[in-house]
């Protein structure tokens, strides 16, 4: 029994505490509590449907906590850059080269401005339709730093990750206001191997960099939220929100989903838990970051469209009903890999669904039911919860094929949507310790089950680290997955080529030609092939077959003007050089081969025109400084 004080306490703070914190101050069970209120005669407050409902108090990070906050903080950070730590020695593998290697765009700050209007690799031969210009700026500021030194951008990626698991535990704590739950959260995202993907892969940045904006957007509205509860309400908090929302689009274009994310936590979170009038205050809050995702997709649609008719994906002639069931076993897929990260690699591929008469199209269906109705379920019993198992899927609804994209499954999609499934296992494991607190045996056998989860998701995470090391060992480890991907062949023969082992190279082309009949970027690298070992004949075979295939390739044109040249075909030179910039305005290569062929016909005023474009696009040319200082002394 209470003393008069603890029995005070609770009536006063009845309607304004949840059991469990009252349980906290008062330093007793919450069961011993629940039986000291009925003794009382009191109630805690119920919503409509008659379920207990605490009051809702988004938490915040007070002098009296920040130490502690901080000092687990630190402690996420150290652990997951320490798992990171041996991708320090990989190489640029794969999609690196076309947006660091061969990228003029990030190699001179001069094209600062120019990253917000043109898609991301631009400056290579690459032409995609993704909008990043963040990526790129990083790209640019490493680039700076570092030069072509990979240790760098492992770095950069190392450090941004550990940064965005130090963020995923400050806004676990904040909506739960459980240090150990936020946690066990920040490190389970730190350390799984899930996420290696988006880290030691550089190209993977995309995903840290509009995680740790998106991120501090939420943790902004949620202390906005504070001041509103508080009723010191200003907007300083909202402005800096929309902000960081801002930096989450210009980062990658999953950030989309944001809105929904603020809706789901004004719905689940505040509503019946706050005052009506605080909640009528911010139940239209999506509403700013709905208008910015309008403005978003408009000029995606318009001027930011790079492809400005964009070419259909294999996957839009699949039928709606059959991509919505196919990403449904895909969950399933993510559910296995989160739970047993093993055989983790970059080409995933998954049968598309054609009925729910297919047991494994049903199955996954009742999955992804059981899943919602447990979202349902859990909002009258745990809003975080319920929160958490809606936030998991809607992080995933931009790569679901709604509206068909290039693939249905991939890893690193799990990098913003894993933080429901890693919180709803803190949960767990928190539920788990206190029930066992008063058993010294059951308490130890909880803190051994999460160092037995923690411990090996960190060594496969560095196991997982060394498939990264160099191009060789990523594509062959990859092709042991999935040997019938023509570009894991066509990239594995690119590596080849670079070393100058053409004949290897060869051999790889041709085995993606063999599963990719019209691969036409393979019969131009086994032209180029050819060329690099002074076989022309063949060389300009294979090019006029890759052209043939797919005029508009501006590498095959240039190669091809190459051998023109060589052969005495001048005129023919000029013209495909000219097809070629025409097709890749960004290619200096060939405006340095179309301007050195001018100057040697006696043309100095289009050569020099030709120079000057080269040197506004790759300002890092002393040769072809020098060039032009002779033409205009």
């Amino acid at each position: 029994m209470l003393n008069k004080k603890g029995r005070a306490f609770i009536r006063e703070n009845l309607d304004r505490l949840s059991l469990e914190e009252m349980s906290k101050e008062l330093g007793i069970r919450p069961k011993k509590l629940k039986r000291e209120i009925k003794r009382l005669g009191l109630r805690t407050k119920k919503s409509a449907s008659g379920s207990v409902t605490p009051p809702y108090k988004p938490n915040s990070i007070s002098a009296k906590n920040r130490k502690k906050i901080a000092g687990l903080a630190f402690i996420i950070f150290l652990v997951t850059f320490l798992v990171y730590l041996n991708t320090l020695g990989n190489d640029f593998i794969w999609d690196d080269e076309y947006l660091i290697l061969n990228n003029s765009q990030i190699k001179s700050f001069s094209h600062f401005f120019n990253v917000f209007k043109t898609y991301v690799g631009y400056g290579s031969e690459n032409v995609n339709n993704f909008y990043r210009p963040l990526q790129e700026l990083s790209n640019m500021v490493d680039y700076f730093l570092w030069s072509e030194d990979a240790t760098g951008f492992h770095f950069t990626n190392s450090l941004l990750h550990a940064f965005c698991a130090v963020l995923v535990f400050i806004l676990i704590y904040y909506i739960s206001g459980n240090k150990p739950v936020a946690f066990l959260t920040g490190i389970f995202f730190g350390v799984h191997p899930i996420h290696t993907e988006a880290v030691a892969y550089i190209a993977g940045r995309a995903d840290s960099l509009y995680s740790i904006f998106f991120l501090l957007a939420f943790i902004f509205l949620i202390r906005h939220v504070n001041r509103v509860l508080k009723n010191r309400e200003n907007n300083i908090f909202m402005l800096a929100s929309g902000a960081f929302f801002v930096f989450a689009l210009l980062a990658k274009e999953i950030s989309m989903v944001f809105p929904l994310i603020v809706v789901l936590y004004t719905y689940i979170m505040l509503k019946d838990s706050v005052p009506p009038s605080v909640y009528n205050k911010l139940k239209y809050s999506w509403i700013p970051y709905a208008v910015i995702v309008v403005v978003y997709i408009s000029l995606r649609l318009t001027v930011l469209n790079f492809f400005k008719i964009a070419p259909p994906t294999a996957l839009a002639s699949i039928p709606f009903p059959n991509r919505i069931l196919t990403f449904f076993k895909t969950i399933l897929v993510y559910f296995k890999l989160l739970l047993f990260p093993v055989g983790l690699h970059m080409e995933r591929t998954i049968g598309v669904a054609r009925s729910l008469g297919e047991p494994d199209s049903f199955v996954s269906l009742l999955a992804v039911l059981g899943a919602i109705t447990g979202g349902i379920v859990f909002y009258k019993k745990n809003k975080a919860i319920s929160f958490f198992i809606f936030w998991f899927f809607i992080n995933l609804l931009p790569v679901s094929n709604i509206y068909p994209i290039n693939s249905f499954i991939a890893e690193h999609w799990l990098y913003m949507a894993s933080v429901g499934c890693f919180f709803i296992a803190a949960v767990a494991i928190y539920a788990i310790y206190q029930k066992s607190r008063r058993n010294v045996f059951a308490k130890t056998a909880v803190i051994a089950l999460t160092t037995i989860l923690v411990l090996p998701y960190s060594v496969l995470t560095v196991k997982r680290n060394a498939d990264w090391k160099d191009e060789i060992t990523f594509f062959e480890n990859t092709l042991r997955y999935s040997p019938r991907h023509s570009r894991l062949y066509l990239n594995l023969g690119n590596t080849y080529f670079e070393k100058k082992e053409y004949d290897k190279a060869i051999e790889q082309y041709e085995k993606a030609i063999v599963i990719k009949k019209n691969d036409a970027e393979s019969y131009s690298n086994i032209g180029s092939a050819y060329m690099s070992k002074g076989n022309l004949g063949e060389a300009e075979k294979y090019l006029k077959k890759s052209i043939v295939i797919k005029f508009n390739l501006p590498i095959a044109h240039y190669n091809l003007a190459r051998i023109y040249y060589q052969k005495g075909k001048t005129k023919d030179a000029i013209e495909e050089l000219e097809i070629s910039i025409k097709q890749l305005p960004q290619f200096y290569g060939a405006l340095n081969e179309l301007g050195e062929i001018h100057l040697k016909e006696g043309n100095k005023a289009e050569a020099a025109e030709m120079f000057e474009e080269s040197l506004r696009i790759m300002p890092d040319q002393p040769r072809i400084k020098n060039i032009l200082k002779r033409i205009n002394p």
